[in-house]
């Protein structure tokens, strides 16, 4: 997807990141925790919540496994249908015995062009011989890969960019940094460390997005500031969407 943006006007701006869903058609885990978010989701809801004109990058929001290939296929259906220019990160679970299948499945699924897990629960592992020939996997037929993950599974991170080196792999959230410790603690510190590791493996890209949810609660614009900033010093402006 290619468009060009003019920084004052929304309606050319492409969202790197959104989640819709409709609940009617698609089961999630976590519904059960967040009963506010069990309905419909849509485009047309986006839109008339002041959603951006130029484009949307669809993201999986961790549906059920048995949802992840249905859940592609509405983003086709409704990308198709808004008009705009789209594109999709599909849900895929690299490591499992179903991974085959999965990405054959996305494969066939206009629009999708990336994949992602959710992995920042701590209760899915990741990495390992297994894990990294699946991201192999994914670069070998041109798809990127999206971790989302806890800020201190970013040495992780770096070992699967470094293991499998073709493939484009995106850090959501800005790696999801200690907002709630502080840009004066020493969590920060290891975060700019690991942070910066990742950035040297060149096949890595960071994503700016969530920030409120990490701090669990709304921040200023000077408060995200450094944390942003010292994304942008690692990845420069080329390898960072926001």
């Amino acid at each position: 997807m290619t468009a060009i943006a003019t920084a004052t006007d929304p309606r050319s701006w492409t969202d790197a990141h959104l989640h819709v869903w409709d609940a009617g058609v698609l089961s999630a885990p976590w519904f059960a925790q967040a009963a506010q978010f069990a309905g419909r989701f849509d485009l047309a809801r986006y839109a008339a919540e002041g959603g951006v004109g130029g484009g949307v990058v669809f993201v999986e929001a961790d549906m059920a496994a048995a949802d992840r290939a249905r859940e592609a296929e509405l983003f086709a259906q409704w990308g198709a249908a808004g008009g705009a220019p789209f594109a999709t990160v599909a849900g895929i679970e690299p490591g499992s015995l179903g991974f085959a299948e999965e990405l054959a499945t996305i494969r066939r699924t206009r629009g999708v062009t990336g994949a992602r897990r959710v992995l920042h629960g701590g209760d899915i592992p990741f990495g390992g011989a297994r894990f990294t020939a699946d991201l192999r996997a994914l670069g070998a037929v041109g798809l990127s890969f999206d971790f989302c993950v806890r800020w201190s599974d970013l040495a992780l991170v770096e070992s699967c960019a470094r293991e499998a080196g073709e493939t484009t792999l995106v850090l959501d959230h800005l790696g999801n940094p200690p907002l709630r410790a502080g840009w004066s603690s020493p969590e920060r510190a290891d975060w700019q460390r690991l942070v910066a590791r990742g950035a040297a493996c060149e096949n890595t890209r960071v994503k700016w997005s969530a920030m409120f949810e990490n701090a669990a609660r709304a921040i200023t614009a000077d408060e995200a500031r450094p944390w942003f900033e010292w994304c942008l010093a690692c990845f420069g402006p080329t390898r960072m969407m926001w």
